[in-house]
């Protein structure tokens, strides 16, 4: 599942090994810490500068749930990009995102 929150973006899947962990995947460093900030979790970061996404952690899947269902019911904004620009590298990498799924819309 790809997340984009007003924390960050986000790829989730399930852990390899604990079925009961939801490995939760950033490209952009201190997103993960951000959306952590926000709940009150403690950020177990991992580095791996060479991954596809090079910082990731393991979430309890209730507690990415319980954040999820959280993103949702904040939701303050009526157009996200909007709501996201910040006017770095980021709205680009987002634009291309909405871009590329516009152009594939049937």
């Amino acid at each position: 599942m790809w997340l984009f929150t007003k924390h960050g973006f986000f790829s989730a899947v399930q852990n390899w090994d604990d079925a009961s962990l939801i490995h939760v995947r950033a490209r952009f460093q201190g997103d993960l810490e951000k959306l952590c900030e926000a709940y009150g979790v403690e950020p177990k970061v991992v580095s791996l500068p060479d991954a596809d996404y090079p910082y990731r952690m393991d979430f309890d899947r209730e507690k990415l749930a319980e954040i999820a269902k959280n993103e949702i019911m904040a939701i303050d904004y009526t157009n996200f990009k909007n709501a996201v620009h910040d006017g770095t590298e980021r709205d680009s990498a987002y634009m291309g995102v909405w871009s590329t799924m516009r152009r594939y819309q049937k």
